[in-house]
């Protein structure tokens, strides 16, 4: 009889302790990409600002056309 007790213990135990670490690893994952995801945000940012800036200045000095191309990088992701 306690032999049976202890394994379901154990089994318990185990089963709860996978459980956590699953739990874990996917906020991790999900933490990661996230951040991953700001910092492709935050760049695409300073590139619009970038371009949007030049665009400004082409309009300020009274240039023609064609105006300042975008940046060839904008939203090149993966």
């Amino acid at each position: 009889m306690s032999e049976d007790v202890i394994v379901t213990l154990v089994g318990t135990a185990g089963t709860i302790c996978g459980v956590v670490v699953t739990q874990l690893f996917s906020a991790t994952k999900n933490r990661l990409e996230a951040y991953r995801l700001a910092q492709e945000m935050q760049a695409d940012n300073q590139r619009l600002w970038q371009w949007n800036r030049a665009l400004v200045d082409h309009i300020y000095k009274g240039l023609g056309p064609p105006p300042p191309e975008p940046p060839a990088d904008l939203f090149d992701h993966d």
